[in-house]
């Protein structure tokens, strides 16, 4: 699956560069794991799994390599998206905290 984009991706990239985040995307870095998008707002980079909650695939959640890279991860949370309405939650959240 690596490079491969979910469905949703292209629809959260937008939502989260209307609300004012800049946005790098980190799928096709052939990390196994590595998380879709980096999204940057208000000096800090959040990292963002993309998923399509109308796949199999998708409404499973992280799948293994994930899993281990959110885990090994140094940095902080590694956050899962499936719809341009979470987008703008976890932006709202970001905001507050």
């Amino acid at each position: 699956m690596r490079g491969r984009k979910d469905g949703t991706h292209d629809a959260i990239v937008r939502r989260f560069r209307q609300l004012g985040c800049s946005v790098i995307e980190l799928h096709a870095t052939g990390i196994p794991g590595c998380p879709d998008l980096g999204v940057g707002l208000l000096g800090r980079t959040e990292l963002v799994e993309c998923k399509d909650p109308k796949t199999a695939y998708g409404r499973r959640g992280f799948n293994g390599n994930q899993t281990a890279f959110a885990r090994d991860w140094r940095g902080g949370k590694v956050w899962l998206c499936s719809s341009e309405d979470e987008a703008t939650a976890l932006v709202q959240n970001w905001r507050r905290s």
